[in-house]
């Protein structure tokens, strides 16, 4: 697409909007300036300042590509908008100008209702340029004479309607020296010392020149063209109000004859939660976004903004409803807090807004096809992993797609179980896994704890009450201020969620900064004298508990050291022991050293190149304080061996340890899951790669293919799209990992297998 950059007037740009030749594209949002605002966009013209450049976007002034409408203030010569440039971004500012230079009647600003009427101080301007006060503006009832001419002769006060051109500047300055014309004196000082200077800024304010950036014509049929149009739109957008998507779908829909705004209306007086939750505004959170991705993908479309903005408009409005149903659907498991429920009982504990989408349409579909028990708890086991492996911090569109795909496939065409679950087992159920870190609403882990917390059935510890009749809040176990006084530091160690629960304000303003030994005796505190019965349920423990119990208020620095870590480590089990039971995974038995992930980025297991691949972790196998029997039943094999007979049960790559598997089936799976995450666009190439688009393997049958069919394969996985063959013995797939490396740019020779000795 090409650019075309250029300088124009802005206030010759102004007249044209004011003629109705320069428009807004529908999706603009409202003008927000204040008056301030206004006044110092003129001060900053009147000095020469850079003011910002403009976007537009060239458009055939019959068929617009988005649904037009004037500036605010406009006189245009049509009814109807048929503009020759659409303006993208600079819209507050070219109003603000409109609005200054025209004085339209009867409209304010973002912080009066009344009109306002602006004025330059000339002999401000002459005298002190600097000075704030060059600039003023007035409410159109309290003028105080201004609106006279002769007043603004007497004071030298301009207004700023004299500024749209230079011939009404030229009128104005006309009527001053006819003003003039009986006072020698004055006439004479006005030409000598006055009228140079104020032509000149006057004449420099009217020539003043802003970069302009000019996207050539599209058509609203050029799904691509469009794409790109919003794509720059999004990133060059500095107005301080941030659009998406919705704003510019709206738009594109109204041509359409689709209301997209009236659609949200009716979905909030339909949807009690998406109109609480979003304060019935579309752009909160992105309700709207949210809204589109879940139609997207019930649609079977991806949900990339480019996806979105193309979004084809026959049956749009059934299709909106059917996802507004399903998303209202899925904030009602999200704020259910029984066992089926997610236990998200004020909104600021929610793991993230970017899976609700897919959880929606997912729960549309099971409702849509009247689906059992099964899938509703795979669906509750789907939403627990993807809290807990924070899948949904980043890279959400692809994500989106991958996971409603593979979940469809597994429900309705019997493949096998989606991605996420095995990752969860080898991530989660390893024995390295740790909450730890999170130590605030930024991680979803956090959140995802505290909701565990409202499902466990915690309660106020003073008023013995649930959650559901009152607002708790998450505070300290081990009060702050009693571990810093005492030598325990670091923010994140003692704001950890292994040191923070749900109790209420009162009972916290009570703990203060006791000692945990001290308070949990305390009657004021638990005045049901039964300490135990009601920690239980914040996943403290009997060990958590006796922690607490020596943590006194004599306790020394080393001895609270020791006692906080216990405490934390007996609490964080059983919130991990929670985790595991809701994400259907249970523990790797091996030593952690054989299982150890490393450092997660964006729930990646594997990087797209060797150089990003965290440093090996130990192998199991280089202890000095030997072995366990686990891991003295395990040997390592490397790609250049026989793998026939043989029971793999994990792999490493780099030494680099990875998940439990039980079959050669399941180590290869689990080995595409992970080249899918880290390089989701190479891994759906791999069909079009002659290394894998065709049929390979042996005599017998043991094919290994990737395609984007399922046709002629004998058990066939989806992945992100691909079609894998994995009815493969132990060799072919030996042969396949060594292929797969090399294409992702992997050593197979770094690649090794644990098998189990038993089956040698």
């Amino acid at each position: 697409m090409e650019i075309i950059p250029d300088k124009r007037k802005i206030v010759g740009i102004v007249e044209q909007a004011y003629g109705g030749n320069v428009c807004l594209p529908n999706f603009q949002r409202d003008f927000v300036w204040s008056r301030d605002a206004v006044a110092d966009l003129i001060r900053s013209m009147l000095r020469g300042y850079f003011v910002g450049s403009l976007l537009f976007l060239r458009c055939d002034a019959q068929k617009p590509p988005f649904s037009p409408v004037f500036l605010r203030g406009a006189k245009p010569l049509y009814q109807q908008p048929q503009p020759n440039l659409l303006v993208l971004d600079g819209q507050q500012r070219l109003t603000s100008l409109l609005y200054a230079l025209t004085a339209p009647p009867k409209l304010g600003l973002k912080d009066s209702k009344q009109q306002r009427l602006f004025f330059v101080n000339l002999d401000l301007l002459r005298t002190n340029i600097d000075d704030d006060g060059i600039v003023f503006e007035r409410p159109a009832d309290e003028l105080e004479g201004l609106d006279s001419p002769e007043v603004q002769y007497k004071q030298h006060i301009l207004p700023a309607t004299k500024l749209l051109a230079l011939s009404a500047f030229y009128g104005w300055r006309d009527g001053l020296e006819d003003w003039l014309a009986n006072d020698a004196v004055g006439y004479a000082t006005y030409r000598e010392e006055w009228r140079g200077e104020w032509n000149s800024v006057i004449n420099n304010f009217l020539n003043f020149e802003v970069p302009v950036v000019e996207l050539p014509s599209v058509s609203d049929d050029h799904p691509v063209g469009m794409g790109r149009v919003c794509a720059i739109f999004e990133k060059l957008n500095s107005t301080g109000v941030e659009l998406s998507v919705y704003d510019l779908l709206t738009a594109r829909l109204y041509r359409s004859g689709t209301n997209l705004h009236e659609l949200w209306k009716d979905t909030c007086s339909k949807h009690k939660l998406i109109s609480q939750w979003s304060k019935g505004k579309a752009d909160t959170n992105k309700f709207g976004v949210l809204i589109l991705r879940t139609l997207a993908l019930l649609r079977g479309k991806e949900v990339k903004p480019a996806e979105l903005i193309n979004l084809d408009p026959n049956d749009f409005a059934q299709d909106w409803q059917r996802a507004a149903t399903g998303f209202e659907n899925a904030l009602a498991l999200i704020t259910n807090y029984s066992e089926d429920g997610f236990g998200v009982f004020d909104n600021k504990y929610l793991p993230g807004y970017g899976l609700i989408p897919v959880l929606a349409a997912l729960r549309a579909e099971i409702d849509q096809r009247k689906l059992g028990n099964q899938p509703r708890a795979d669906l509750r086991r789907w939403y627990w992993c993807n809290v807990f492996l924070e899948r949904y911090s980043s890279a959400v569109e692809s994500k989106s797609r991958k996971d409603y795909v593979e979940m469809l496939a597994h429900w309705i065409g019997s493949a096998p179980e989606p991605s996420v679950f095995a990752e969860a087992q080898a991530r989660i159920g390893a024995d390295g896994y740790t909450i730890r870190g999170s130590a605030s609403y930024a991680s979803a882990v956090y959140s995802g704890v505290f909701c565990l917390l409202a499902l466990n059935g915690a309660r106020d510890w003073r008023r013995g009450e649930s959650i559901g009749l009152q607002q708790l809040q998450d505070h300290h176990i081990f009060p702050q201020d009693y571990l810093q006084k005492r030598g325990v530091t670091g923010r994140n160690y003692i704001n950890s969620v292994a040191n923070r629960t749900l109790i209420s304000d009162e009972t916290n303003n009570k703990i203060k900064n006791k000692a945990p030994a001290t308070y949990i005796e305390s009657a004021d505190i638990f005045p049901s004298h039964n300490p135990e019965a009601l920690l239980a349920p914040h996943f403290i423990d009997a060990d958590a508990f006796s922690a607490m119990q020596m943590a006194t208020e004599k306790i020394t620095t080393g001895e609270l050291n020791i006692v906080y870590e216990e405490f934390c480590k007996a609490r964080e089990a059983a919130i991990i022991a929670m985790i595991r039971k809701r994400c259907g995974v249970s523990g790797i038995l091996i030593p952690s050293s054989a299982v150890q992930y490393g450092t997660q980025v964006d729930g990646e297991m594997v990087s797209a190149n060797e150089s990003k691949i965290d440093s090996a972790n130990a192998s199991p196998f280089n202890k000095d304080d030997g072995e366990s029997a686990e891991s003295a039943a395990l040997i390592r094999i490397g790609l250049n061996q026989d793998f026939t007979g043989k029971k793999p049960y994990s792999f490493s790559y780099a030494g680099k340890d990875f998940g439990q598997v039980g079959t050669w089936k399941g180590l290869y799976i689990l080995l595409c899951h992970y080249l899918f995450d880290a390089e989701p666009a190479k891994f759906a190439n791999l069909p079009l790669s002659r290394r894998f688009g065709i049929t390979r393997g042996s005599n017998k049958g043991n094919n290994w293919a990737f395609a984007y069919s399922s046709a002629g394969m004998t058990s066939p996985l989806l992945i992100g799209g691909v079609y894998v063959e994995t009815n493969c013995s132990a060799n072919t797939i030996r042969d396949a990992i060594k292929e797969l490396l090399l294409e992702f740019g992997l050593d197979p020779s770094k690649f090794e297998v644990y098998i189990r000795l038993e089956r040698q």
